[in-house]
């Protein structure tokens, strides 16, 4: 039995156990999943159906706790994993200097409360089944109920097999975590696809478990841990197509079902690891774990899977769970999308050095959402965190993503260790330039395991001053054991800066942008005319005016669309037949800057003006 708990997302179903069961299968292991994540949803709007419209607990409400997984630890930290504290006022303090809304605070405590019968209701029906084994996939918010509900069948039935892998097992938290919780009895570290078959016929055949690359687990009273190993990982071209069946089966019996379909995002997998963190490795990004290396299945085969799951399943929009694009699907994978007649809405993590055609591609084969890692708009910020790329190539993608009608999630990161504090003025004077762009969210810097500020916390004047708060809040563990679990961390900069003490203008300019933008009260839009160019300028906070670019003045401005020099342009104008000096075309350009039509970098400069005439904005997929 394969269980995925809260607070996996209601629209998604779980790819770990979809491909996990399609791998049993093919060995001979008769594998059932169960999507326990809808039943507590259910159970969470049965039960206070008959409430106050205010007081009962909705998708979105489910929807918060789950964006916040802290809290989703917290509200299932109930008996018999955690004794329940005499008060937890001490708890809702940490979350309000954490700036979490009151509503968020008071609906957590009414959510725990439906709990314990919640427990009861899923140990009855996975012991009903009478299986030998359960497995259950943990990533983020997933520990605590996995961990709280297979202690409570463990007790009822000793005899059964606990076992537990996915994202929050890797490395040391893995092997911490089955020292800590002696009734789980293996714990899979890193990639399965190696191991799980093999184990599972162990477990089942009720002889000693192999010892494979990354297992934790037990023999008499000796806890075995096996190094994991890069060499064991799975070539994606031996990994199954998911199996989904049981998901929409579930989806459809729950009331809330009709709701959650119409959003639902088939998960699907092209590749692993990172291609730019193995050359070299962002330095907050404690993402891939211990598996960064790059690997991707051949376009033939990922295209074959996507199109198999929509037919399959009748669904049209895909969340890649992938980190980063394979930079070759641009020749095939994307054209094979775009050619095969279907409309696809698909969401994509992307690196933000892409090219105009490559931006038409991703539009053209579905792809209308996409998380671009842009993190700032300061080139020698992005320099500190290992980008691999410029501020103008972020504004410039942003740019593309607006006239191809993809909307690009973003953040702003601050409070990095050596970042100049006047970058975040100028920042914030870019901004003002922007607002007709899709907006960020300003995020502080988290520490996150494997990351290398968390893997070689001095070489960045860092100190890890132990695991974030919340998890004493959540587990029975000391404070090593908690060193051990966690993800993130809290930490201090040995220069004793403050980042909030020089952030402040970033922040209200992004709180007005963001205000500006979802009003639709920002634009700088150009038409093309017969050899001239208009420009309308209403950008939130700039005065009105429309410009009128002559022929030659208009070739400047469309020549800086990928970002240009003035020499640069000189040789675009020569094509056609216009000589203009160098230093003319500079100073037009700086005239341009100045009134904010284009950005400045280095000497090169950006057209910031979309065309009226471009792709349809899609929502959200």
């Amino acid at each position: 039995m394969l269980v995925a708990m809260p607070w996996a997302f209601l629209n998604r179903p779980s790819i770990q156990l979809g491909t996990l069961q399609s791998l049993l299968e093919e060995a001979g292991v008769v594998t059932n999943v169960r999507s326990l994540y809808l039943d507590f949803m259910e159970h969470l709007a049965t039960k206070t159906a008959r409430l106050p419209e205010a007081e009962r607990i909705t998708l979105e409400g489910y929807s918060q706790i789950a964006a916040q997984y802290f809290i989703g630890d917290w509200v299932f930290a109930v008996p018999p994993f955690k004794k329940l504290a005499a008060s937890d006022e001490e708890y809702f303090a940490y979350l309000r200097r954490e700036g979490v809304a009151e509503e968020l605070i008071s609906l957590a405590p009414r959510v725990r409360g439906l709990v314990p019968e919640f427990l009861e209701a899923c140990a009855d029906e996975l012991l009903a089944a009478r299986p030998s084994v359960v497995g259950f996939t943990t990533t983020f918010g997933q520990n605590v109920p996995s961990l709280v509900l297979s202690k409570m069948l463990k007790r009822r039935d000793p005899s059964l097999k606990i076992v537990f892998g996915g994202a929050n097992c890797d490395g040391p938290m893995g092997a911490a975590l089955h020292r800590a919780f002696p009734w789980v009895d293996v714990v899979v570290r890193g990639e399965g696809e190696r191991v799980v078959a093999q184990l599972m016929l162990d477990l089942l055949g009720g002889g000693k478990v192999r010892r494979q690359p990354g297992l934790c687990f037990r023999e008499g009273r000796r806890r075995v841990v096996v190094e994991q190993s890069s060499e064991g990982a799975a070539s994606l071209g031996e990994v199954p197509f998911p199996v989904y069946d049981e998901y929409f089966a579930r989806i459809q019996k729950v009331s809330f079902g009709p709701e959650v379909m119409r959003d639902v995002n088939i998960p699907f997998e092209a590749s692993r690891g990172c291609w730019w963190g193995a050359k070299q490795h962002c330095t907050f990004c404690g993402l891939n774990g211990s598996a960064m290396a790059f690997r991707s299945k051949t376009a033939e085969r990922a295209a074959d899977e996507l199109l198999h799951l929509a037919r399959k399943y009748q669904q049209l929009s895909f969340q890649a769970v992938d980190n980063i694009m394979d930079m070759r699907y641009f020749a095939e994978f994307l054209p094979r999308l775009r050619d095969s007649g279907s409309d696809l809405r698909l969401f994509y993590e992307i690196k933000s050095n892409l090219k105009r055609w490559q931006v038409r591609a991703l539009r053209e084969a579905g792809v209308v959402n996409v998380q671009p890692g842009l993190e700032s708009l300061s080139t020698p910020i992005l320099r500190l965190m290992r980008k691999g790329v410029t501020a103008l190539q972020n504004i410039r993608l942003l740019k593309w993503c607006a006239e191809f009608g993809i909307r690009a999630y973003w953040n702003v990161i601050y409070g990095f260790p050596g970042e100049p504090p006047e970058e975040y003025e100028r920042m914030a004077e870019v901004m003002r330039s922007l607002t007709h762009l899709e907006p960020p969210s300003l995020i502080r810097l988290g520490l996150e395991r494997f990351s290398p500020y968390h893997q070689r916390p001095r070489d960045f004047n860092l100190e890890v001053v132990g695991p974030r708060a919340h998890y004493r809040f959540a587990y029975p563990c000391d404070e090593a054991t908690l060193s051990d679990l966690a993800y993130s961390f809290e930490y201090r900069h040995t220069d004793e800066r403050e980042p909030e003490t020089y952030t402040a203008s970033v922040r209200q300019v992004i709180e007005e942008w963001r205000s500006s933008y979802e009003a639709g009260r920002s634009s700088l839009e150009y038409r093309k005319g017969p050899d001239f160019l208009v420009i309308h300028e209403r950008r939130a906070g700039l005065k009105q005016y429309d410009y009128r670019l002559g022929e030659t003045e208009a070739r400047i401005y469309l020549a800086c669309d990928a970002g240009a020099t003035p020499a640069s342009v000189s040789e675009v104008l020569k094509e056609k037949g216009d000589e203009v000096e160098t230093e003319e075309i500079e100073s037009f350009l700086q005239e341009l800057a100045e009134s904010r039509l284009v950005y400045e970098e280095d000497g090169r400069y950006l057209s910031l003006a979309l065309p009226a005439n471009r792709y349809a904005k899609v929502s959200d997929a």
